[in-house]
């Protein structure tokens, strides 16, 4: 839902939720199919349209961070691999 930012004047703290709009522009077929599955889930478009972004952004930096570690320790170990595969 946002980052909190804490604001204080005159010894007063109050926080504040700071949201983001966007207009998500979709093919016909695509609202369609969100469509659906919102009312399959019965739930709104917009919570099954950001559940599926974090979703998103979730699995694709798990598969980065993957890529990075093996990138970097693969060679490490890469004469133990190939006597393994012999």
């Amino acid at each position: 839902m946002g980052t909190p930012v804490f604001v204080r004047w005159s010894g007063i703290t109050c926080d504040t939720i700071v949201v983001m709009a966007m207009t998500l522009r979709l093919a016909d077929d695509e609202t369609e199919a969100l469509r659906r599955r919102a009312e399959l889930e019965h739930r709104s478009m917009q919570e099954v349209a950001r559940q599926a972004i974090r979703e998103y952004v979730e699995n694709h930096s798990r598969a980065e961070l993957l890529d990075r570690v093996l990138d970097s320790q693969l060679p490490r170990y890469a004469e133990a691999l190939e006597r393994l595969g012999q």
